[in-house]
């Protein structure tokens, strides 16, 4: 089906090109492709009609010109009948019915049908109903047969308790009363009756010839199908009826003649011979004792033989004394070779043991219900049976059904839901490790501006400079750290350029090879022309360093690092989450131990980590994840234990050339470097703020302070002689994009103001937010009001 539907024409239609479908649509379309079970899915205005391939049957003729036809159409002859349901759903109401009695034309003429089917809206994102989705099961056999068992159970014990041909008669006359259904007329024409007025016209070939004569034992005969009969339980006549012999004492006797009218619409319904023959047998049973007996376990072996359900006959010490051919239909085996045999040896080994306990409490007349185990089909594989039971004489009776592509149903939606509970885990850590990683960065920054200014004043004692020094080196550990837990979380600052992935990868070459060391060669294989991508080149060159660490550190024996790129293009929606787009796809390969499945799953998951204590920090791999996501793109793992790792990264690339980003030219100024500034630091945090006063004044600069930007603002006003504003970005109330954006508009505080207030121009490459700036040092402010 999803074939036939990308080969249909959508332009033309209300729905226009499957590419403007909504995900409303889309996400149930791609549900009900995947699945085994009959669904069809209604879209639109006018429900335009979609359906998966195991509803294919139950639309017959129909199929395939029903595909994206409004929905009365489709079903015209029994839209009438769910009309009320069909509006309940456009209310955003669900609805459910158990085997609904409908009478469909998918053969081309009406037939009963009884289908088991819920209704469910399909919203979309502003609330309002946009199609329904329809789960069906048609149970038109199931109830067809139940109801015809019921029938043969019915008219057996009626007929166990006649004692003469007029109680037979009326036990015949009251079942089928009871069941118009699937006889609207029956008689019986017993030996002995008179020979009914309308023989010849009932059987018009009969003429000079008796019923006795005419009818042979087990010969159904089909009438003429113009003769009048009731209609019964439906709104129109039976167009076709049988006769069948009722047998009597003897081979080829005739106790009685049955006349039953057929249900018109179940025309072709080639079971029903069966069944009469069965309802002829019962007759025949009361009337000719053990011959009909006979002949009544012939026919019920006929359904022993014809179901679709395993049935067995097993014994107190687990021995099959019988099973039904449907054994070799589901499983395979041939019947001779199961009966007799012991069931642990077509049982799953691990199960025969509870299965042994299970038959032992059937045997004690404790009924089994719902029991399942595995039974080994003749090629190996395993098919799960739930399994009824019943006791008597000493042995167990059952049937079972097998459930496997229920079971795996079951489990496939499962891991679907573990699945969405692992995306909503992630979201929730990276969102605690963003605000994590902004205030840890704040504490990092106050602590190495501190670390930096005590360093100028600590007298100069070998273990306090070795003490100091650890100390920083922590520090920078740190903000290592936190540059890893912003990439996991995505809300680090990045730098987008056009990155020459090749080019970057040369320039890192001999570093990486000579810090990884000989036994770990890299060997790259990219094409000629290679598309750049979009990228932040720093951290880029920090992920691909991170993946063949990372591959050297899963070789300890050593073997060779292959980095691969090649250009892709993604046409429509994938399993990964890439919008449709040109991509760059850059493969670290190792040949190392590998991973098993559960340590692929959370590779990606932050602090975990195979290595040692001090190892690893379990952050490099989500930091990575992170960044490809932040960038548009996707990192995934393929892994196989022993057989090495593939680290794949999925970047956009750029649809044109990007021009890199150039500082814009500094105007002829006078050098600051030597001068003397008055600066206004903004900062909400009261830590960073002071340090900042303290490394700027370090520096020898006049510092004033403002906590945020409505202070800072006023001080601005206040001081016309601020040559410098160094702010945070992200504060309350007042960001420091919003704080720059007012003071280009404020003017001076008086007319006296000095002229160096009216007019003053800002110049500023842009705004950093503390939870990603670089932390504050001497060396880092000297550099920066140098430039």
């Amino acid at each position: 089906m999803a074939e036939t539907m990308r080969a249909r024409g959508w332009v033309d239609t209300p729905l226009g090109p499957p590419q403007q479908w909504p995900d409303a649509l889309k996400i149930p379309l791609r549900m009900l492709l995947t699945s085994r079970f009959e669904m069809w899915l209604g879209w639109g205005p006018d429900l335009r009609f979609f359906y998966n391939d195991a509803y294919i049957p139950t639309l017959g003729i129909k199929h395939p010109d029903a595909l994206g036809k409004p929905f009365r159409e489709v079903w015209s002859e029994v839209y009438e009948d769910v009309a009320d349901q069909v509006e309940r759903v456009r209310s955003g109401e669900a609805t459910w019915n158990k085997a609904l009695l409908l009478l469909l034309e998918r053969s081309g003429y009406p037939e009963e049908t009884y289908h088991s089917f819920s209704y469910s809206p399909l919203f979309l994102p502003n609330g309002e109903v946009g199609g329904l989705l329809c789960v069906v099961t048609e149970e038109t056999a199931r109830v067809i047969s139940e109801r015809r068992l019921e029938t043969l159970r019915h008219l057996g014990t009626s007929l166990a308790t006649a004692t003469d041909k007029a109680a037979i008669k009326s036990a015949v006359n009251s079942v089928f009363a009871a069941n118009q259904c699937d006889f609207p007329f029956v008689a019986l024409h017993l030996a002995g009756d008179e020979q009914p007025d309308d023989w010849e016209k009932i059987f018009p070939d009969a003429a000079g010839r008796s019923m006795d004569s005419f009818s042979q034992s087990g010969e159904v005969v089909q009438l003429m199908p113009d003769i009048d009969w009731p209609c019964g339980a439906w709104d129109r006549p039976p167009s076709k009826a049988v006769a069948i012999a009722v047998p009597g004492l003897g081979e080829g006797a005739v106790a009685g003649l049955l006349v039953l009218a057929l249900n018109p619409y179940r025309v072709e319904d080639e079971d029903i011979l069966n069944v009469v023959q069965l309802i002829a047998g019962q007759i025949g049973s009361a009337l000719a004792n053990v011959v009909a007996l006979d002949n009544e376990r012939r026919r019920a072996d006929r359904l022993w033989s014809v179901s679709r359900d395993l049935m067995l006959v097993i014994d107190a010490k687990g021995i099959f004394r019988s099973v039904s051919p449907s054994w070799t239909r589901i499983l395979g085996h041939p019947v001779e070779e199961v009966v007799g045999q012991h069931f642990s040896g077509f049982m799953h080994p691990e199960e025969v043991e509870e299965s042994e306990a299970a038959l032992r409490h059937a045997l004690h007349d404790q009924e089994l219900s719902n029991y399942a185990n595995r039974l080994r089909a003749i090629d190996g594989s395993y098919h799960l049976i739930e399994w009824h039971t019943t006791m008597e004489d000493g042995l167990v009776y059952a049937y079972g059904r097998d459930v496997t592509e229920r079971d795996e149903a079951q489990r496939q939606l499962e891991r679907a839901r573990d699945a969405l509970f692992q995306s909503q885990k992630m979201e929730a850590i990276g969102q605690l490790t963003g605000g994590v990683a902004h205030d840890f960065n704040n504490l990092l920054m106050a602590i190495m501006s501190s670390l930096d200014l005590l360093r100028k004043r600590l007298p100069p004692d070998p273990l306090a400079q070795r003490l100091l020094v650890n100390a920083v080196e922590g520090a920078q550990r740190g903000a290592t750290l936190t540059q890893r837990m912003l990439a996991f979380a995505r809300r680090q600052e990045l730098h987008l350029d056009s990155v020459d992935v090749a080019q970057l990868l040369a320039g890192m070459n001999d570093l990486v090879q000579r810090s990884i060391g000989p036994e770990w060669p890299i060997t790259t294989n990219f094409p000629l022309r290679l598309p750049a991508v979009r990228a932040d080149a720093n951290q880029l060159e920090m992920a691909l360093l991170n993946l063949i660490v990372n591959a050297r550190d899963a070789s300890p024996l050593g073997g060779s690092i292959v980095i691969l790129a090649s250009a892709e293009t993604i046409a429509g929606s994938s399993g990964s989450g890439l919008q449709p787009g040109n991509y760059v796809r850059i493969v670290v390969r190792d040949q190392g131990t590998g991973m098993d499945r559960e340590t692929m799953r959370r590779a990606t998951e932050p602090f975990f980590t195979t290595k040692g204590v001090g190892k690893g920090t379990g952050l490099g791999l989500p930091m990575v994840h992170g960044m490809a996501q932040q960038l548009g793109g996707t990192f995934e793992l393929v892994s196989e234990m022993g057989k090495g790792t593939s680290a794949i990264l999925w970047l956009p690339a750029v649809e044109h050339h990007m021009v890199p980003l150039q500082a814009a030219p500094a105007e002829e100024t006078p050098a600051v470097s030597e001068c003397r500034l008055t600066v206004l630091a903004v900062d909400d945090d009261a830590l960073v703020l002071m340090n900042t006063a303290a490394l700027l004044e370090d520096l020898g600069h006049e510092v004033i302070e403002a906590m945020s930007g409505a202070e800072a603002l006023e001080k601005f006003r206040e001081r016309p002689d601020i040559d410098l504003v160094m702010t945070d970005q992200a504060m309350p109330n007042m960001t420091g994009i919003q704080l720059v954006t007012a003071l280009e508009n404020y003017g001076p505080a008086s007319p006296s103001s000095s002229p160096a207030a009216t007019g003053r121009a800002l110049k500023y490459p842009g705004a950093t937010s503390s939870a990603s700036a670089s932390l504050l040092t001497s060396a880092s402010l000297r550099k920066s009001l140098r430039g």
